[in-house]
């Protein structure tokens, strides 16, 4: 889903979010994402096999005030992107060159973070679908 999602967050597909993100997010994403620079926005992008490591940041279960019971998973992701950023980047973890072939010929790859919150309603007999809840994107999405 992380994948899926910030592919599409980089292409600015905001419509096929619909199912998948919670109306408030995609409110709030529809807003910044029109103001990020290109490259930015590229940065977004994490491919399933780019993703280095991912790790839940916090599992909530809780119930609203008619009852029902949710569930709600934040996971935080690590990923490696080839966007065109700035070599100083505040905040960003890593820059990793990777040298294929001679040190001529030498490629770029970011380690970036982002952390997604999914919830779902976990009261019997509720439809088993996850709904992203946050989305964030640290020094690319602010």
């Amino acid at each position: 889903a992380f994948s899926l999602v910030s592919k599409l967050l980089s292409q600015c597909k905001l419509d096929l979010l619909e199912e998948l993100v919670s109306a408030e997010v995609l409110q709030v994403l529809k807003e910044k994402i029109s103001l990020l620079p290109d490259n930015h926005r590229d940065a977004l992008a994490a491919d399933i096999d780019a993703i280095m490591y991912t790790t839940e940041g916090d599992v909530r279960i809780y119930y609203d005030d008619d009852g029902i019971k949710f569930v709600s998973i934040l996971m935080r992701f690590w990923y490696l992107n080839g966007a065109n950023l700035p070599d100083e980047v505040p905040g960003e973890t890593k820059v990793f060159q990777i040298v294929f072939g001679d040190e001529s010929t030498k490629e770029k790859r970011h380690l970036l973070t982002a952390n997604y919150e999914f919830q779902r309603e976990f009261t019997e007999g509720a439809k088993p679908d996850w709904t992203i809840t946050r989305i964030e994107h640290p020094r690319l999405l602010e």
